[in-house]
């Protein structure tokens, strides 16, 4: 290191490298696969596995295209591109928050980072460059799709091109600024409080609920049409430029110069634009830093203390509670549980996932709503009971399938293994068979799949009206895929449990299970798409369709779980 001011470009880069190298473990990856010859099914999996995705990104683009092309002659096309990139933006701000406390405050390298001859600001800096890397991959399949789409519709030049680069590079950096920046201020009260665990999982709550309530707000506030009511005050929105893009952005205004500056290219409109999303980057960027300096180190402090009561337990008492009677099985669920929802990472990431998930659809009902209840709001319950009134079956199938993915969209079951690492010799040595260890979790997942389910059931009965003749049905429709998928999920994830992980969100979040078992769920959800349809197609009754459906998804649950058993009772002994 030369020097204070010149070594700190240095040793930013080498806290950024390290800190890379740590959360995709590329070198790892590369040693077993090269030197070490394992794992070495993962690459045709992941070929079999991109190419298996390139259908569903396929109809994403058609989706595109047919909006681009509606949206064109009435001069708001650029209304489709604030809809990605505001997307895009949205999932960082709100699940960003339990990512940066993770890197910020939970990771295992702080013990070995702050020691070393760097300041505060360098390695908050370091850490949020590796989120920002890491917020690339979750908003590339959002945003990337609407992008690119509609730069070839539009034979885009050049400036498009360079402008969108630069604009998906500073994308992350807003979003995950304010999440940081209120973090660290919240850390610092955190760490001289004796219940810190508690705080973090009710700290981080507010914060996400917060911005909840700050985007609907804003989504409302921009949401009437103007003067006048009906097709005069339709006519009059769509005639006038920007106003379906000013409209969508203002749920978070960053969007909007993001969408001018990649629309509108070199001219001066997209380069002032451009200015001002990457000038607000960096003034955030350097907030941040100032506020690292300042709090960063004194949020950590003591914050891997933990405080215990003290109370001596009686002869009576302690006897019972070592001669309980409670049975293997419930007391391997209750450990789950506690591991579960004492640990804030996991809860934010596993459980509550499945509540955000049904909010977004809610958050993003509220777009365009005026306080005052315009009417040129497209009614979208109106629209699907109008679409599905001739085959109801297809709403319930639709409707399945929504809370299926709310249902296991959350990584719970994927990394059911993974989440005791280091600790998991204890359930190697425990005098309990595999076999039941892994229907705890099973159990366990179960009900964090039934959460989601139940969560969306509300939102589709309270935001898409859908009857309760409906609403029955689907629900134990998805209840039966997600166990199925939840023991896929599980089998997955005790063929390659990550034990060695150097924080909790790693494994969860960066856990390469939780993305195989998604694959595995797209695959298994569009084959069984594809049956239903063929069913439908070949006009049988609704009856006899949602009992077929229900028939394979029980009949794949039941076979899944049963393999589930019996894997467990193979694999546990060779886990190390």
């Amino acid at each position: 290191m030369s020097g204070p001011a010149g070594g700190v470009p240095r040793r930013l880069a080498a806290v950024v490298r390290t800190g890379l190298r740590s959360n995709f473990g590329l070198a790892v990856i590369k040693y077993r696969l090269l030197v070490e010859k394992k794992d070495r099914w993962l690459v045709p999996l992941f070929a079999a596995a991109a190419l298996g995705a390139v259908p569903m990104f396929w109809s994403l683009v058609l989706f595109i295209e047919n909006a681009y092309l509606v949206l064109r002659p009435m001069g708001q096309e650029r209304a489709l591109l604030s809809c990605g990139l505001l997307a895009g933006q949205i999932l960082v701000l709100i699940f960003g928050v339990y990512f940066v406390i993770a890197a910020f405050y939970l990771s295992r390298d702080l013990e070995f980072l702050v020691p070393l001859p760097l300041r505060p600001g360098e390695v908050m800096a370091g850490k949020f460059a590796v989120i920002v890397v890491n917020e690339y991959l979750t908003v590339a399949a959002v945003v990337l799709p609407v992008v690119v789409t509609v730069g070839v519709l539009a034979r885009a030049g050049i400036g498009y091109w360079v402008n969108a680069t630069l604009v998906y590079l500073a994308l992350p950096v807003i979003p995950l600024a304010v999440v940081s920046l209120a973090v660290v201020a919240m850390m610092r009260f955190v760490a001289v409080s004796r219940k810190k665990d508690a705080l973090i999982l009710v700290g981080s709550l507010a914060l996400i609920g917060l911005s909840f309530l700050a985007q609907i707000s804003l989504g409302r506030s921009a949401g009437s049409v103007g003067p006048g009511t009906g097709s005069e005050a339709l006519a009059a929105f769509f005639t006038s430029p920007d106003n379906l893009l000013n409209r969508i952005g203002a749920v978070f205004p960053p969007s909007i110069w993001a969408t001018k500056a990649i629309a509108a290219g070199f001219s001066a409109e997209g380069l002032s634009n451009l200015a001002l999303l990457l000038g607000v980057s960096m003034a955030l960027f350097a907030g941040l830093v100032a506020a690292a300096e300042a709090l960063f180190y004194r949020g950590l402090v003591g914050l891997g203390e933990t405080a215990g009561r003290r109370r001596r337990l009686s002869r009576d008492e302690m006897s019972r509670r070592l001669t309980s009677g409670r049975r293997a099985r419930a007391a391997i669920f209750g450990r789950e549980w506690k591991i579960m929802n004492r640990t804030p990472i996991f809860l934010l990431n596993g459980v509550l996932v499945s509540v955000f998930v049904p909010a977004l659809f809610v958050l993003m009902s509220t777009v365009g709503r005026s306080r005052t209840g315009g009417t040129a709001r497209i009614d979208v319950a109106a629209l699907l009971a109008t679409l599905t009134a001739a085959k109801p079956h297809v709403a319930i199938l639709g409707a399945a399938l929504f809370m299926t993915v709310c249902g296991v969209l959350n990584g719970t079951a994927a990394s059911a293994f993974s989440r005791e690492g280091g600790q998991f010799w204890i359930s190697r040595t425990i005098p309990v068979a595999p076999r039941e260890q892994a229907a705890a979790k099973f159990l366990h997942s179960c009900v964090v799949a039934a959460l989601g389910v139940v969560t969306a059931a509300v939102v589709a009965a309270a935001f898409f009206r859908l009857k309760p003749a409906h609403l029955g049905p689907a629900f134990l429709l998805a209840l039966a895929a997600g166990a199925g998928l939840a023991a896929v999920g599980m089998m997955i994830d005790l063929a390659r449990p990550l034990l060695d992980w150097t924080n909790p969100q790693k494994a969860i979040k960066q856990n390469l299970n939780v993305l195989l078992a998604m694959l595995a769920d797209v695959g298994i959800l569009t084959a069984a798409y594809f049956a239903a349809r063929s069913l439908i197609r070949a006009d049988l009754p609704p009856g006899i369709v949602l009992g077929i459906v229900f028939a394979g998804l029980a009949a794949f649950a039941a076979a899944a779980y049963a393999a589930l058993l019996r894997f467990a009772d193979r694999r546990y002994p060779g886990i190390e």
